[in-house]
């Protein structure tokens, strides 16, 4: 039985040991950091110092299954501004400079340039919740977990909240028929630099009534 609660503290590891398994292939990712296992840290560390926020802000929540965490997101609410470098720096991530160089910097750049069409989408409509990650365990995966995620928590969620709006971006294909399968329809699709390459963003929103 998928039962969800809100994160806490002593979640943390888990649930970013589950997104750097759930995005070790993912473009997001994969052009910045080519070593595996460098990539694997990479991914983890990054999302150690997101959920930090997203926890401190009961923004983030967990789906268990018999006492084991097979899903996590995270949930914006409108008006909340989008977590920046300085953010992720006061939350000990400066040491990732030290690390992986200017890795983080380049990685930070095309971040921006992705959700940056999905920030004007969210402010110029005041009722939008942002889901800025949905992460399933891997071994969990194509079983209906996610479509979960987002019928039986994120919309009902919103709509208790008087929301009106829930909006995301992707960079990957499959992800794209994932979110139109769950009633979401593209309003903007690009090409965006990475690393030596680029990636195809697509920002997606439902209406939720």
């Amino acid at each position: 039985m998928l039962t969800y609660r809100t994160a806490e503290d002593r979640d943390l590891k888990t649930i970013c040991e589950l997104c750097a398994d759930a995005f070790m292939e993912y473009d997001f990712y994969r052009p910045f950091v080519a070593d595996p296992k460098k990539r694997w840290k990479f991914i983890y560390e990054l999302h150690v110092h997101c959920f930090k926020a997203e926890i401190k802000r009961k923004q983030a929540v967990v789906g268990e299954d018999e006492g084991e965490i097979i899903t996590a997101f995270s949930l914006h609410e409108p008006g909340r501004t989008q977590a920046g470098f300085g953010e992720y720096v006061s939350s000990g991530a400066l040491g990732m400079l030290l690390r992986y160089g200017f890795v983080p910097l380049s990685w930070f750049s095309m971040y921006d340039k992705c959700v940056a069409p999905a920030l004007k989408f969210n402010n110029s409509n005041h009722d939008v919740y942002y889901i800025e990650i949905l992460a399933v365990r891997p071994d969990k995966q194509r079983q209906g977990i996610g479509t979960r995620d987002i019928h039986e928590y994120m919309i009902p969620y919103v709509r208790s909240k008087g929301g009106g709006h829930l909006s995301l971006i992707t960079n990957s294909v499959g992800n794209t028929m994932f979110y139109e399968s769950n009633g979401f329809k593209c309003f903007d699709k690009m090409k965006v630099p990475a690393a030596k390459t680029e990636i195809g963003n697509w920002c997606f929103s439902q209406k939720v009534d």
